[in-house]
């Protein structure tokens, strides 16, 4: 999101007054139609005007802003989950300038806790340039992106930067294999499986998978083009996701599998499907009331 700071006075009332414009533009960006909040279409469309209902109703935006909080959701996952399935907290800060790198391991991830594509994956400590990293975090803790995106629960989570364990598994050269499960009212219905991210990135090869781990075809933009075998730690990342998901309309559980031992990334409540998904697979999953 390159809006420049100057301009931030001006687009954030505007912003925070009318996020379903911010949307509209959004979705018609990606797909040239129209985003019908009170009719939705499909998926993508639907996932959006399950989040804009917040706007009238504080207590369920509260409740999202929570979840997708990077560091208050961990206190959801530690009391239905346990926290077993966290990765360490090495550190918690309001400013950038408050972090001390020397008390940090030789690896490590830090991030800010209320938006997207805001980390720092941290391989050799020896080769961090902390006053770079201080930089981007300081701007990062800035950025109104909530309220610039339309997805007004991030605008209510307290910005913070947060450390957490280096995640690594093996065969990996970027970051870990991630399962995106997508659930509905505490069921999972399917997974959602990325490989070769890169750091920031969200375009990648993946592939949907069913709940036994058959692969579903031809229903994503950019597909594997090879088998994937089964996570070891499948049966307790559906269970996860299932006691993670339940109260939500809607809500993407992403979690990874480190050596067998699952592991928990975040909850996404407005993932930008558009981006993995065909058209017609949007659709089909397009809730039914």
């Amino acid at each position: 999101m390159n809006i420049p700071p100057v301009l931030y006075p001006v687009l954030v009332p505007l912003a925070r007054k009318n996020p379903k414009n911010i949307l509209r533009l959004r979705y018609w960006l990606w797909t040239h139609k129209w985003l019908s909040f009170n009719k939705p279409a499909d998926l993508m469309q639907y996932v959006l005007a399950e989040m804009i209902k917040g706007k009238k109703d504080p207590e369920r935006l509260q409740q999202y802003a929570t979840a997708a909080d990077k560091y208050g959701v961990r206190k959801l996952v530690e009391e239905r989950c346990g926290s077993e399935v966290l990765p360490k907290l090495l550190g918690v800060w309001e400013k950038a300038e408050d972090i001390d790198f020397d008390a940090l391991p030789q690896r490590f991830a830090i991030k800010t806790n209320n938006g997207c594509g805001t980390n720092i994956i941290v391989r050799d400590k020896s080769k961090l340039d902390k006053d770079d990293a201080r930089a981007k975090l300081t701007k990062w803790l800035k950025l109104p992106y909530g309220e610039l995106s339309g997805q007004i629960h991030y605008a209510a989570i307290p910005p913070r930067i947060i450390a957490e364990e280096f995640l690594e598994q093996k065969g990996c050269e970027n970051l870990p294999n991630d399962y995106k499960f997508f659930c509905f009212n505490g069921e999972p219905q399917f997974i959602l499986y990325y490989e070769g991210r890169q750091v920031n990135g969200h375009i990648t090869y993946n592939k949907v998978m069913d709940l036994d781990w058959n692969e579903v075809k031809g229903v994503v933009n950019l597909p594997a083009q090879h088998d994937i075998p089964r996570p070891a730690s499948l049966e307790k990342m559906i269970d996860i996701a299932k006691k993670l998901s339940k109260g939500f309309p809607f809500v993407r559980v992403d979690l990874y599998d480190i050596d067998g031992r699952p592991v928990f990334g975040e909850l996404t409540f407005t993932p930008d499907v558009v981006t993995n998904f065909t058209p017609e697979f949007l659709k089909e999953k397009m809730p039914k009331k």
